[in-house]
């Protein structure tokens, strides 16, 4: 699974975004799965200090899983997303 592509998958509902812990906690729409999402279908490899703590600070929890109508495994598209930054970082 390609993160990016997965990610663009997201049809914008909205309803991932209650059940997340840190975007109940910073209630701003790029520290939620929907916001994160966002950024990683739309991200070039480049990402603002925000961006990247946007993505990095999401716990896996998976909650927003059980949420989406589109079927996205949202944590696992975000996990992968992180992974590729990592790896990135450590080149």
């Amino acid at each position: 699974m390609e993160p990016r592509a997965e990610a663009t998958r997201c049809v914008h509902c909205g309803f991932c975004e209650m059940v997340c812990p840190t975007y109940r906690l910073y209630r701003m729409r790029h520290y939620g799965p929907r916001g994160r999402l966002h950024i990683i279908a739309n991200s070039d490899g480049l990402l603002s200090g925000e961006a990247y703590r946007s993505v990095m600070t999401c716990l896996a929890c998976g909650a927003c899983d059980t949420q989406c109508p589109a079927g996205i495994k949202i944590a696992e598209v975000i996990r992968g997303f992180k992974a590729e930054l990592v790896k990135r970082a450590l080149r």
